[in-house]
């Protein structure tokens, strides 16, 4: 619609200068015509009989050359006699009558001959251009904007589409998914009930995979919301990030036994609580470890330091290797989508998603790291309000009652 809005202001601003340099020319023409008519009529001494609205009075003259048309008002005599007394020219505007008069004052020789001209005629042929113009440029406007909106309808429509069909395309696929996720997640729960069967190693591994395939029905809810455009924002809710980042190191600790990488999460005895959407921010720890996995090679470790800072006001979390790495200068790139990372792995799209929930949350994540020497991103987000003491015995209260 910037577009759209653009060419209508433009059609319309090159009307309206070229109707008010049309408008200024004419009526440098009309003041041009005025003075030629004065000054002719005072070379002459002779108003003329064939220019109406025009009179000449001249002094020393019978009548002070009074004609029997003049208007009231005039001739002006003070004006005459200064004119006699200093000479000179001495042009008025003089409103009177219900019309306005061009007045000019000159002497010649023994006389003072002043042409006084009615501008009523003048004035109307402005008012009739000035309306002329008023009523093009509303014209010129009204088609503009019906150009511009029929232009727009048919540059929006096919954007329209192309959004409805990725829509459609991501509800079937979701659903699609949702089939054999389910029936996954359900196997793994059987599973589960005769855990006691099985060794631990083994059961330990059953409930990974219950918890990553209830994971993943998350992010299709989180899809599917998404592509339905529902109009509330999922409820945020109280989370502490101390146990979302447990959960998600015991999860990936078969991974990280296989690359032969070692895990440790540093935490303070606070609490680091937020605000948020526990099943995103559990994607976006998710997606930071799962970075540092693939630029880590065997034998590098991982880090997960949450704190609170700003006395209190920001949680901050950071996920730190020792990894690959990458140069300073392209700190920037690490959060956009498919940038490349050092070696053949890229970043893909997780790091640029991550910044766009965490955005969202209302908080930043930068990172830094340098070649050969690992990496660390950090996350700061606003820590939740403490809980007032009536909130805290009403919450007891109700945990007491359960």
């Amino acid at each position: 619609m910037s577009v759209a809005a653009s060419l209508v202001f433009g059609i319309c601003g090159t009307f309206l200068l070229v109707g008010v340099l049309i408008l200024l020319a004419a009526g440098h023409r009309q003041d041009s015509a005025v003075d030629r008519s004065l000054s002719h009529a005072l070379r002459r001494g002779d108003a003329g009989h064939a220019q109406s609205g025009l009179w000449l009075f001249v002094l020393p003259g019978e009548g002070c050359g009074t004609p029997a048309d003049a208007p009231a008002g005039f001739p002006r005599r003070g004006s005459m006699q200064t004119v006699a007394t200093y000479g000179g020219t001495l042009e008025e505007t003089v409103s009177g009558n219900g019309t306005v008069y061009r007045v000019r004052t000159e002497r010649f020789g023994t006389e003072v001959r002043q042409a006084v001209l009615d501008e009523r005629r003048q004035r109307q042929d402005r008012r009739r251009w000035a309306a002329g113009l008023t009523g093009g440029a509303l014209a010129t406007l009204i088609v503009a904007v019906s150009v511009s909106a029929a232009a727009a309808r048919r540059a929006i429509d096919p954007v329209a589409e192309l959004l409805a069909l990725r829509r459609r395309f991501v509800t079937d696929a979701s659903h699609e998914l949702r089939a054999p996720l389910t029936r996954l997640h359900t196997r793994s729960q059987l599973m589960l009930r005769g855990a006691d069967d099985l060794s631990e190693p083994i059961a330990s591994e059953l409930r990974r995979l219950a918890a990553s395939t209830r994971e993943l029905g998350e992010v299709l809810d989180d899809v599917l919301r998404a592509a339905r455009l529902r109009s509330g924002a999922p409820e945020r809710e109280r989370i502490d990030l101390v146990p979302v980042a447990a959960e998600l190191l015991a999860a990936e600790a078969g991974r990280l036994a296989e690359r032969g990488l070692s895990a440790v999460l540093w935490t303070g005895a606070e609490q680091h609580q937020v605000l948020g959407v526990r099943t995103a921010l559990r994607r976006v720890l998710s997606a930071l470890v799962d970075n540092a996995i693939g630029h880590t090679p065997a034998g590098g470790r991982i880090t997960i330091r949450i704190a609170t800072v700003d006395d209190g006001r920001t949680v901050e979390l950071t996920v730190r290797d020792t990894g690959v790495g990458f140069d300073p200068a392209r700190h920037p790139e690490v959060f956009e989508r498919f940038a490349r990372g050092a070696g053949s792995r890229g970043y893909g799209i997780g790091l640029a998603l991550t910044r766009e929930v965490v955005e969202s949350h209302g908080g930043t994540i930068t990172a830094a790291g340098r070649p050969g020497r690992g990496a660390h991103l950090t996350v700061r987000l606003p820590a939740a309000p403490p809980v007032s003491d009536a909130s805290a015995r009403r919450n007891q209260r109700f945990v007491r009652a359960l």
